[in-house]
């Protein structure tokens, strides 16, 4: 090895070894950021959601916008056709939303009661398993039982998070409103404020997300909505207590990949299993051929399947997600992993093409 080669494995490791000390002091000083971060996040919440609506209207008011209608008019026509009619579905289907969270409240102990008859069916059958085997199930059932009850505690302690969101939820139109209408000037903004030396990198890096994460998103949108409908009508004419409430939260869950229809599915098939055991195992097939259908035909053509991800790759994604930020960091995960893969790509390719090019 020259002198050289060791004076840059030296700074190398320098280098390596500050990053270390400040990760270090940072972790020291978690009390300190991490409410800092928190406060932070709260405040930029409104503004994020405003600006995700935003873009994912724009496409509607170019759309609108190239069949001649003027701009003013286009972005006038767009909010009002969403938020309007939002507000007009609320206000339509809130009694009978209202009647089935009520009635899906008073049927919440027969819900519990059936877990416990299924849990207590399958603790016999654990008691005929080998003793270590039979310790290691009993402990995680006690486990996954702790965690539900203090899920369960921990939601009455959640008064403020509910104040957050209505507060939101009165500042997302205003906010949206003006993202929609400066949308071109926060463009022309960010282009100004580039280094010119950067633009053309900029405006690859730009276009690679857009490509990769409106048409994700956009597509994870139809279909989770899509499944949500097939849901809700499959679990009305199976007669399911609570299916408006039990298909909108399958239509919820189903943005989640491959963890989502699970979670979506298990209240359907207990709210079926308090009826009869017959009724449990047709919600469980129907949800199961309505997912078939979602995988196989809706996602590969609304979606799209142009990323490429391996399963396994958007496993760990959700996994590393979860583990990050729970729930948030689930519905996140894919996306940005999507964004990343397809940013990644573009820019490989386009590095090819320049060396072609030379």
């Amino acid at each position: 090895m020259t002198r050289e080669e060791g004076q840059i494995w030296t700074q190398r490791l320098v280098i390596l070894l500050l990053i270390f000390v400040l990760i270090y002091f940072l972790y020291l000083l978690h009390p300190v950021w991490i409410p800092v971060l928190g406060m932070a996040g709260r405040v930029l919440l409104p503004f994020l959601a405003a600006s995700v609506i935003a873009y994912l209207l724009h496409p509607l008011i170019d759309v609108l916008h190239k069949w001649h209608v003027p701009r003013p008019l286009a972005i006038l026509s767009v909010y009002i056709l969403f938020f309007g009619g939002g507000i007009w579905l609320v206000w339509y289907y809130s009694p009978v939303m209202i009647q089935e969270m009520q009635r899906f409240v008073r049927s919440i102990p027969f819900y519990m009661d059936q877990v416990y008859e299924w849990t207590t069916m399958l603790h016999r059958r654990v008691d005929m398993l080998p003793p270590g085997v039979h310790d290691h199930i009993e402990m995680s059932f006690q486990e996954t039982q702790k965690r539900a009850v203090d899920s369960i505690r921990g939601l009455a302690g959640r008064w403020k998070d509910v104040l957050d969101a209505a507060i939101m939820m009165i500042l997302l139109p205003f906010l949206v409103f003006y993202f929609v209408k400066d949308y071109r000037a926060f463009q022309k903004f960010v282009k100004r404020v580039t280094p010119v030396r950067w633009r053309d990198e900029a405006h690859l890096l730009a276009v690679s997300i857009d490509e990769a994460l409106g048409s994700y998103i956009r597509g994870q949108f139809i279909v989770a909505g899509t499944v949500g409908l097939l849901s809700t009508l499959a679990l009305f004419w199976m007669d399911v207590p609570s299916a408006l409430i039990l298909g909108l939260f399958i239509g919820l869950t189903d943005i989640i990949p491959y963890f989502g229809p699970i979670l979506g599915a298990i209240p359907a098939v207990i709210a079926a299993g308090t009826v009869s055991v017959n009724k449990a195992v047709l919600t469980a097939a129907v949800l199961f051929i309505i997912q078939q259908i979602e995988g196989n035909l809706l996602s590969p053509y609304i979606v799209g399947r142009n990323v490429h991800i391996h399963p396994l790759m958007i496993v760990f994604a959700l996994l590393l997600g979860f583990e990050a930020a729970g729930v948030i960091g689930l519905l996140l995960a894919v996306p940005l992993f999507v964004v990343v893969h397809h940013v990644i790509a573009v820019f490989h390719s386009h590095r090819n093409r320049k060396k072609n090019e030379d």
